[in-house]
């Protein structure tokens, strides 16, 4: 595996991609960075926006190396293999597109708790609260199947929060229905249950909308 930041040079495109950065900006970008694996017919790879001033900057996970130049794209890489040990700590930044399936639906987990607490009449500030906390419990249930758990402290109080929740909407070609999809920014402290399979979490990703830039867990080691 490779590990990549990729800044965009925004100054190398014509006006008109500029504008289709704003308008379709995930999968524009999705497809962009598809160009640095020439060779691959599947995706092979994750990523992340960052927040960087006015740069545009990517973090990049790939089953191959990327190309080292490209008129669009400023790239620094490097091979990627994390050594994990049962019990490790590790402090995690993550964007994934949480969903609960229905009667054989997806539904987004922080606007179907939005719906059931002002059901239940709850105030703006009671609404918030019950969002991210379904968010963090869909995190919890899937690192029970993926080899890690969220920290907690003595009283049992979870190492995890919800920082941003966006919804996305973009239209791939004229002729087709929009494509929505919403995102949720998770930053706390988890620790490896099972190496192994945790490994293969960071490798493939988490939840929905892979190619859209969700999914990539960034990690360090928790001091």
């Amino acid at each position: 595996m490779y590990f990549s930041r990729i800044t965009l040079k925004l100054e190398c495109l014509p006006y008109a991609m500029q504008k289709k950065i704003h308008s379709m900006k995930q999968y524009a970008i999705h497809q962009w960075l598809w160009q640095l694996f020439p060779n691959e017919e599947k995706r092979p790879f994750l990523f992340r926006e960052l927040q960087s001033g006015r740069n545009q900057q990517y973090y990049l996970l790939s089953e191959v190396a990327p190309l080292t130049q490209h008129e669009l794209f400023l790239i620094e890489s490097k091979p990627y293999s994390p050594q994990l040990t049962e019990g490790m700590e590790l402090t995690f930044s993550l964007r994934a597109n949480p969903v609960i399936c229905k009667q054989g639906k997806r539904y987004d987990v922080m606007m179907n708790a939005k719906y059931l607490a002002k059901k239940q009449g709850l105030s703006t500030a009671e609404v918030k609260i019950n969002q991210d906390q379904a968010a963090i419990d869909w995190l919890v249930k899937q690192g029970k199947q993926r080899g890690f758990s969220l920290l907690q402290d003595a009283n049992g109080q979870i190492s995890c929060q919800v920082m941003d929740y966006f919804q996305h909407q973009f239209i791939k070609k004229k002729e087709l229905k929009p494509i929505n999809y919403s995102s949720v920014d998770f930053e706390g402290i988890l620790k490896v249950t099972d190496p192994n399979l945790f490994l293969e979490t960071i490798y493939h990703g988490i939840g929905k909308s892979r190619g859209f830039g969700c999914g990539l867990f960034l990690i360090k080691r928790h001091s």
